[in-house]
C-alpha cells in the first residue's frame, strides 16, 4: 500500500462537489482539503482490508470510481464497526479543514470573542422571563457575604 492508495480511498469517501451560483463555494475532495490517512494508524487493518477487495492497492487506485465504491460497500458489510470508525474519523477532519470551512461560509474562529449572532427575545419569551427575574437570584454570593 502507498500514498496514492491512501488518497484513492480518502477521495472515494470524500469525493467533494462542484458548486454552482445557487450552490455557493465548491466543496474540496478530501485530499484536495488536506485529509490524510496512514497505515500505521488505527485504521490499517479495515485500510487492509480495502485494498484486499479490488486486487491490491494498485487495483483500486487503477479502478474507476463505480468499483472504488464498491470495494468500499462490500468492506461496509464485512467490517461494519472499523468502517464506520474510518469513515467518522475522515468526515471529522474533513469538515474541521480551513477550506471547508471556507466552502461552507462558516466563519473560521471559535464563538468567543465575537460570539454567534443571537436574534433578540420576542415578547412572548421576555413575558415568561419575568417570573425568573422576579425571583431573583438564587446563587451564594461568592464573596461569602449574606444579605
Amino acid at each position: 500500500m502507498n500514498d496514492a492508495f491512501l488518497d484513492a480511498v480518502i477521495d472515494t469517501i470524500l469525493p467533494g462537489e462542484t458548486g454552482g451560483a445557487e450552490k455557493g463555494a465548491a466543496l474540496p475532495s478530501g485530499t484536495a482539503a488536506g485529509i490524510t490517512l496512514c497505515l500505521d494508524g488505527p485504521h490499517g487493518a479495515i485500510l487492509a482490508s480495502i485494498a484486499e477487495g479490488v486486487g491490491g492497492a494498485d487495483g483500486f487506485v487503477a479502478a474507476a470510481s463505480p468499483a472504488r465504491e464498491a470495494s468500499l460497500a462490500a468492506v461496509e458489510k464485512r467490517n461494519f464497526d472499523a468502517f464506520g470508525a474510518l469513515v467518522t474519523a475522515l468526515v471529522q477532519d474533513y469538515y474541521e479543514t480551513p477550506a471547508v470551512i471556507a466552502a461552507m461560509g462558516w466563519r473560521a474562529g471559535g464563538a468567543q470573542p465575537l460570539g454567534h449572532h443571537v436574534a433578540e427575545a420576542d415578547a412572548t419569551t421576555l413575558a415568561l422571563l419575568d417570573k425568573v427575574r422576579a425571583r431573583g437570584p438564587i446563587w451564594r454570593d461568592p464573596s461569602g457575604r449574606q444579605e
